[in-house]
């Protein structure tokens, strides 16, 4: 695993390093050694980005074609389960720690 260089982790909580091993996993998994982390709470996202807080990552894709992208993110979201988010962007994967919320009757 590499990381983009400018893109920091420091304040990065430990749920995305737990995902960052999965993701490098999967990658490896489909054939790509190369899983480069392109963003943490660095660069910039929207205001309200969980980049900020240390819940998201994002991953460099261009490497990968769209149906094997497709693939590959169905199976990260499968081996983080409902507290992560897991989506493809223009150019790159994001992936980010959003436990659903419970609702209160």
């Amino acid at each position: 695993m590499e990381l983009k260089p400018g893109a920091s982790l420091k304040g990065v909580q430990w749920q995305m390093f737990e995902a960052a091993l999965v993701v490098e996993c999967v990658w490896q998994t489909y054939g790509f050694f190369e899983c480069v982390i392109t963003s943490a709470n660095d660069g910039k996202h929207m205001d309200t980005s969980l980049h900020y807080k240390g819940l998201a990552l994002d991953f460099r894709t261009w490497h990968v074609k769209p149906d094997s992208l497709v693939k590959m993110a169905a199976d990260v979201r499968a081996k983080l389960g409902i507290n992560y988010d897991v989506l493809i962007e223009v150019d790159h994967l994001h992936v980010q720690f959003d436990p659903p919320t419970k609702i209160q009757a």
